[in-house]
């Protein structure tokens, strides 16, 4: 039998999940909550992906730290939905104004598994958790979001649409924004 997960203690790295996937193609080293979790390609052996994560040691246990000191205390959702209703809807026309993108509605909620979405039909989700972020990361998910009213996938097309009116790379706000997470409801 093949290994569909397997945990391991580490006494740097503390709790790690192996983790096999249908649809990785590479090995893929993720910190979430305090774990590190290694996803291995379906083809992939579980030696190698043990080889894998601990030449990238070092930079684990950097994340490890970074994680630890951005995970949030329990926000006040009332007060976030709030700001958020009163703030994003202006914020997003005055984007797409200033960048020449139509998009047809706005509806801000409160998902805690990602910042924002775009329907086929131009419509735009939000999240009001998008209040806890630095403005320059709320101006980034709100860009992506309405760069999706153009190119409908995350394809190089879509990267470099998002990098010109970013004016500059989206990698370093996308690896920056990785660091905020929402705490799960209580």
């Amino acid at each position: 039998m093949r290994l569909t997960k397997k945990l391991v203690e580490d006494k740097d790295l503390g709790e790690i999940l192996f983790r096999r996937s249908e649809k990785a193609k590479n090995y893929i080293i993720k910190v979430k909550e305090n774990r590190v979790i290694v996803v291995v390609p379906k083809q992939g052996s579980y030696l190698i992906a043990k080889v894998f994560l601990f030449k990238n040691k070092a930079k684990v246990i950097e994340a490890l730290k970074k994680e630890s000191v951005k995970v949030a205390s329990p926000y006040d959702e009332k007060a976030l939905r709030k700001q958020a209703k009163a703030y994003l809807p202006g914020k997003i026309a005055h984007l797409a104004e200033t960048h020449g993108f139509e998009y047809a509605s706005l509806s801000v909620r409160g998902s805690r598994t990602r910042w924002g979405s775009c329907s086929s039909k131009k419509s735009i989700n939000l999240s009001f958790f998008l209040m806890i972020l630095p403005e320059h990361l709320i101006e980034y998910v709100i860009l992506h979001e309405l760069c999706h009213t153009v190119e409908m996938n995350h394809s190089p097309a879509f990267w470099s649409l998002l990098d010109s009116h970013l004016k500059r790379d989206s990698r370093e706000l996308r690896r920056e924004l990785k660091n905020y997470i929402i705490s799960p409801k209580v």
